[in-house]
């Protein structure tokens, strides 16, 4: 009997964290498309702004990935990895103001969210998006 109350209660845990991980993983995405919308908003993507806005998102990719690593998913931890590399490559562009270097990483990196939306990411009927 304690066995099968343990197994439940260790099951009811993982579920738990993982709403709570799921939850994160939101916030995290809706923090993504803000930093992504600073960006745009630059054409050089260089200077303190961009800069700053690629090191937030290469923090987020970092959190991004993990979450995926728990969930197994081995071609999302790809894709946010390329994500954080990318993040990096254009904090370093942004600091140094290598517009075309920036540019490509910017590029790059916009390509990492669409890549993984459509592997991992399902429209509901109600317009709410359910992870995958």
């Amino acid at each position: 009997m304690k066995i099968v109350a343990l197994t439940m209660g260790l099951a009811s845990l993982a579920l738990v964290l993982s709403a709570q991980d799921d939850a994160a993983f939101q916030t995290w995405m809706k923090s993504t498309n803000i930093e992504m919308g600073v960006l745009r908003k630059i054409d050089s993507k260089t200077g303190p702004e961009a800069a700053a806005s690629a090191e937030k998102l290469s923090a987020i990719y970092q959190k991004v990935s993990a979450y995926w690593s728990a969930k197994h998913a081995d071609d999302a931890v790809k894709i946010s990895d390329e994500g954080k590399a990318a993040a990096d490559a254009l904090a370093v562009a942004a600091k140094a103001g290598e517009s075309d270097k920036a540019a490509a990483a910017f590029k790059s990196l916009g390509g990492t969210c669409r890549g993984c939306h459509e592997a991992h990411r399902e429209k509901a009927a109600d317009g709410t998006y359910k992870i995958q």
